[in-house]
């Protein structure tokens, strides 16, 4: 879902060619990546454990 607002959002900035809205954008994706990091991979930490960290250490963040 954070990936597909953020390529929606990425592409009207670049389709409309508005400053302010690229800067809304980049604090959107900025936002997004800090809640993933501070809210809920430690969540999915506590609530899973070692099953987590395994997953984490399989799967790339955020798909790169």
């Amino acid at each position: 879902m954070y990936i597909a607002v953020a390529l929606m959002l990425v592409g009207w900035s670049t389709s409309t060619l508005s400053r302010m809205f690229a800067i809304h954008t980049c604090f959107v994706i900025a936002a997004f990546h800090f809640r993933v990091r501070l809210h809920e991979e430690p969540f999915l930490a506590r609530t899973h454990g070692d099953e987590w960290e395994r997953y984490k250490s399989r799967v790339n963040l955020w798909l790169l």
